[in-house]
This record gives C-alpha cells, sequence and structure tokens, in this order.
C-alpha cells in the first residue's frame, strides 16, 4: 500500500511501499517492506528535511486483494492488516489522514507531484488527479 505524507506549508513530501503490515522477529534488513518502520523513517527523513510533523498530512492508497488466495486467510487479510498497522502508526505519531482509497480487488499506481501535492490515481485503466492534501 503507498502511503503518501506532504506539507503544504513547506511543499515537501514523500511516500513509502508498505508491503506486509509487521515485520517478522529479528532484524529488519529493509524497513520499507514493513508498515510502522517505514512510516517512521519517512517522517524522519521529512522531520530532516525541516518539516514539521505537525504540518504533514497522510494520505493511503491500496490494501486490495489482487490475487486469488484460495483458503488463505494470511493473502486474503494482507490488505486489512496493512491498512490497520499503517493507521495505527501514523494516529500514534499525530499525523492525520486526509484521504484513503484502500479494499477492493484492483491494483493502484500513484505518482505524486512535489509542486502542489497532487497525486496522480491509476487504477482499472482509469486516472484521476486528487488534489486534496
Amino acid at each position: 500500500m503507498g502511503v503518501v505524507l506532504f506539507s503544504e506549508k513547506s511543499r515537501i513530501g514523500g511516500m513509502c511501499h508498505v508491503l506486509l503490515g509487521s515485520a517478522p522477529a529479528g532484524k529488519i534488513v529493509n524497513k520499507g517492506k514493513y508498515a510502522r518502520p517505514a512510516v517512521l523513517a519517512l517522517t524522519s527523513e521529512l522531520e530532516r528535511e525541516g518539516v514539521q510533523a505537525a504540518d504533514l498530512r497522510a494520505r493511503i492508497f491500496g490494501g486490495a486483494s489482487m490475487f486469488d488466495a484460495g483458503q488463505s486467510s494470511f493473502i486474503q487479510q494482507i490488505g486489512a492488516s496493512n491498512a490497520k498497522a499503517v493507521k495505527d502508526t501514523l494516529a500514534e505519531v499525530g499525523i492525520p489522514i486526509v484521504m484513503e482509497d484502500l479494499g477492493g480487488s484492483s491494483g493502484r499506481t500513484i505518482t505524486v507531484f512535489l509542486d502542489d501535492g497532487r497525486i496522480l490515481l491509476r487504477s482499472n485503466g482509469k486516472e484521476k488527479y486528487i488534489y486534496k492534501t
């Protein structure tokens, strides 16, 4: 799932692509794969750029069940688990979610334009711009 953090005030933002809600036990090699460490790393990077967490707003995308998982409840629940972990982490650090496009059975591709914070969302062969920050 895609997580976009953007400060309208400073016109600085970033995004991360979360693959799983939680990391396995042990050393995390790639923080960007898991919800909590990915969101915290992105938040830290934006703070190093001078953005206050209070100025950030989040928009989240994804969480679709795109594969026939058969009897695998783990596969069927990945999207919902990712969304919950991302939402919990954003709430913990005090970043409000101003927009979400979650669930369903179709994947999404997002492009973020940092000049004004708009997002180009592509899904099901359609494109739309999202301007709310």
